[in-house]
């Protein structure tokens, strides 16, 4: 998954940890570490495919294999991905797509919310039919297609793409690819405005998605971003349509205030060439004076570069019970059980500790330890005093406690590792050994 800010296209990297999903890579943990020095940080990404002049071709196979072990059982998860990328630049227009055929076994089944769960495979198909041959051999996830056209401080973007603002509250960039009807960049002196209107894959046939975000570097060390998003699924199908209205207003104006509201700001913080400070505050169903409670979701932390080729990293995550969610699972902050934003979904707190010590290239050794905190509330279900439906379980206090520690060495297009997930009072704890390969075979150019 490729993406794109303030730096180079981000042509080759992982952006989230190829193993463990709720975390980020070695790779964009190194790019992090830049940025530290740098000064180049951006809250607003978009997944993109780097093109040229002339026409390109790449391939790029993935391997994983996680070897797990938990109650006495021993359990072999696969995971094969063939990654096309295709672009051509021409004047001003960019014409793109990354297309992946993939293959997976996971005789270990495990909730999306699972540090061993890989979001990027739980693909949902209203069709049963296998995409070759008689049977399903490979399926299909085309991450990106779109058109781009792009002047000087201005881009606009019409296709399929993947999206992260701020620290991943509102779009985590690690959930289904979202069809842009447009997206539009502008970018003069210190500030970086974006606006969007898209659809996505949904069992409502009429939702759709908008989402704002105005970036702003008073100076280059400090980042602050200020967002706000909506899912809709009404017959006013272009109600968001308009780049430059401020959602909240159009809502509140509306005969139907079924709209799922989101909004937050995000800031990022660099000091003494080796430190940062970050916040990413979202709050879900926006209310500024009176009316039903906010719901909200917190995820803060900082970063220290210990030395020139390493980086501490630290943050912690609090999203209570009903945030993403709704008065109806129709316009919760997911699509086919995938969450937008963060991987985990909601009913959490969370705690993160990772170390990286970055060697030649993109290599690097990383140890993480996460104490993950996780209640029994789901993305679907209702929101709590809507009514709806009147059979709703109440919350049961009960809550899954895990300390996951892992361990991983990434040398060129090998990564691998041990792990162990204890779960709190259980002895369902897993623990075993992950490797991943990565390569590009090839890539031609026309």
């Amino acid at each position: 998954m490729n993406f794109v800010g303030c730096l180079s296209l981000f042509s080759s990297i992982l952006f989230y940890d190829p193993f463990f999903l709720k975390d980020y890579s070695i790779d964009f943990l190194s790019d992090r570490k830049a940025n530290l020095t740098l000064n180049k940080d951006s809250y607003i990404l978009l997944s993109e495919v780097p093109v040229s002049k002339r026409l390109s071709l790449s391939f790029i196979p993935a391997l994983k294999t996680n070897f797990v072990r938990s109650k006495g059982s021993c359990y072999i998860n696969n995971y094969l991905e063939l990654e096309f990328n295709g672009g051509v630049k021409v004047d001003s227009f960019e014409l793109a797509a990354s297309v992946d055929f993939f293959n997976f076994s996971e005789p270990l089944r495990v909730p999306y919310y699972s540090p061993l769960s890989d979001n990027q495979y739980n693909q949902y198909s209203f069709d049963i039919q296998p995409i070759i041959g008689k049977t399903s051999i490979l399926d299909i996830n085309i991450r990106n297609a779109y058109i781009k056209y792009k002047s000087n401080n201005f881009d606009l973007l019409v296709g399929r793409s993947e999206v992260r603002i701020g620290e991943g509250m509102l779009f985590s960039g690690i959930s289904y690819p979202i069809d842009h009807i447009y997206n539009l960049n502008f970018r003069f002196k210190n500030f970086h405005l974006t606006s969007a209107f898209a659809a996505v894959p949904d069992t409502f046939l009429t939702r759709t998605l908008a989402y704002q975000a105005v970036e702003w570097k008073p100076v280059p060390s400090l980042t602050f971003t200020v967002y706000e998003a909506v899912s809709h699924s009404q017959e006013d199908y272009f109600k968001y349509f308009n780049p430059l209205s401020l959602y909240y207003e159009r809502q509140r104006r509306s005969s139907s205030n079924s709209d799922n509201l989101l909004g937050g700001f995000a800031i990022k913080w660099n000091f003494l060439n080796k430190y940062s400070a970050f916040l990413d505050f979202l709050n879900d169903d926006v209310v500024i004076f009176q009316g039903n409670t906010s719901k909200y979701g917190i995820l803060a932390g900082f970063e220290s570069a210990l030395s020139s080729n390493s980086l501490i990293r630290f943050h912690a995550v609090a999203i209570p019970r009903f945030t993403y969610t709704h008065v109806s699972d129709t316009n919760a902050w997911h699509t086919l059980g995938v969450p937008f934003g963060y991987p985990r979904g909601s009913d959490l707190l969370d705690f993160y500790l990772t170390y990286t010590l970055f060697l030649e290239g993109n290599d690097g050794i990383i140890f993480r330890i996460a104490q993950l905190n996780k209640g029994d509330g789901t993305l679907t279900e209702h929101y709590e005093g809507s009514g709806f439906p009147g059979n709703m379980p109440y919350p049961t206090g009960r809550v899954l406690r895990e300390l996951f520690i892992m361990g991983g060495i990434q040398r060129r297009f090998l990564y691998s590792g041990v792990f162990a997930d204890l779960q709190y009072r259980s002895k369902n704890h897993l623990y075993g050994f992950f490797l991943f390969i990565r390569s590009r075979l090839f890539s031609l150019k026309f």
